[in-house]
């Protein structure tokens, strides 16, 4: 599956093409579309592709069915009348680097969905302060909203506001990260099977001292990646010794140099591309040569990770579908076409560049 395709499921290409006749009023109110064969034929997809475009759009209030006649175009009134009252979308994102290019596809994602249907976007940037974080979600559901999206710099401590959200009966997805113990809806990356199959590529190139280094572990991405590690390892009958694990946020580079040296660690699965960067960074400076010495991989393939020293390799996540499949599903919920909670979690890709190779010796 490319990139391509999650990126644009069928069934919105027949949504498009509906609400792009309706927009050049080629369809007008009251006229009849055309029908699910008809459509599969002109548009070359399946019935059941068509059925589900067709059916979100009645949920939207762009068409509506009359039995035995077939999909009628909806009037503008009947149309706005259900979203006129809530079409403001708010997406808080915080504790992040706001330079890193990865958290604009994520935003061009979410206004990639909500756009098709709509409705507005605001966004707020909070920069590693929780309790801003806090204060300014209280606020914000206060005012008109169709729902939130939340990438929490701190989801444990957001079941506090959580709690008042839901009491405001505001639906809202958290992105990438959520709460133990906490059921709410989110949007996620395969974390734990994208670091498994990272680990077992390195095992497979013949590494048995592979390392695990954490960036922030309180965060369930990080928590579900080092799971990946230790299942990958165990399935291969290879032991972790804790000199082997790197969990605090600030990483003894003397002590990681050392251990490469002696040969008693030959790979490094880093938690995410912020600290495998960093590692190449401080490890070539103390003369220890990648992959030679020691092999690297990442976690979600940031763009300026192709341009490091040593072009790195890593999971790639694909953040636009994870802004689009996190609006699609407030969507639902808005609709109430979604029920209960749930927990959507999106593919990873394996990315090989230069910082791996076989062990030496």
């Amino acid at each position: 599956m490319n990139k391509k395709d999650l990126a644009l499921p069928k069934y919105q290409m027949v949504k498009d093409y509906v609400l792009s006749q309706i927009e050049n009023r080629e369809f007008t109110k009251d006229d009849r579309i055309p029908s699910e064969s008809e459509f599969s034929k002109l548009l070359d997809v399946s019935s059941i592709t068509v059925r589900k475009a067709l059916s979100e759009l009645v949920n939207e209030g762009v068409i509506y069915r009359v039995r035995g006649k077939g999909s009628f175009v909806a009037s503008q009134a009947d149309a706005s009348e259900k979203t006129s009252t809530s079409n403001l979308v708010a997406f808080v994102i915080s504790g992040v680097d706001l330079y890193d290019s990865s958290y604009m596809q994520i935003m061009r994602g979410i206004q990639s969905f909500l756009g098709q249907h709509g409705c507005k976007l605001i966004i707020e940037f909070v920069e590693n302060d929780f309790e801003q974080e806090r204060e300014l979600i209280l606020g914000l559901i206060q005012t008109e909203l169709r729902g939130l999206l939340i990438y929490s710099s701190d989801p444990e401590a957001a079941k506090g506001y959580l709690g008042e959200v839901r009491k405001k009966s505001i639906p809202f997805v958290m992105l990438d990260r959520s709460p133990s113990g906490y059921p709410v809806n989110v949007v996620t990356c395969n974390n734990h099977d994208g670091a498994y199959e990272a680990v077992e590529y390195l095992i497979q190139q013949g590494h048995h001292r592979i390392g695990f280094a954490a960036y922030d572990y309180h965060l369930s991405p990080e928590v579900d990646r080092y799971n990946g590690y230790c299942n990958a390892m165990s399935n291969a009958s290879i032991p972790i010794p804790d000199s082997l694990l790197f969990l605090d946020k600030e990483l003894d580079y003397a002590e990681l140099a050392s251990l490469i040296q002696n040969r008693e660690l030959t790979a490094l699965f880093c938690a995410n591309d912020k600290r495998a960067l960093e590692v190449i960074e401080q490890l070539t400076t103390l003369d220890i040569r990648i992959p030679e010495q020691i092999s690297l991989m990442g976690f979600d393939d940031f763009e300026s990770s192709k341009f490091a020293k040593v072009a790195l390799s890593t999971v790639k996540q694909y953040f636009d579908v994870l802004g689009y499949e996190s609006a699609k599903l407030l969507f639902e919920i808005t609709e109430g076409s979604s029920y209960g909670n749930k927990k959507v979690m999106l593919p990873t890709s394996l990315v090989i560049r230069d910082t791996i190779k076989p062990p030496q010796g």
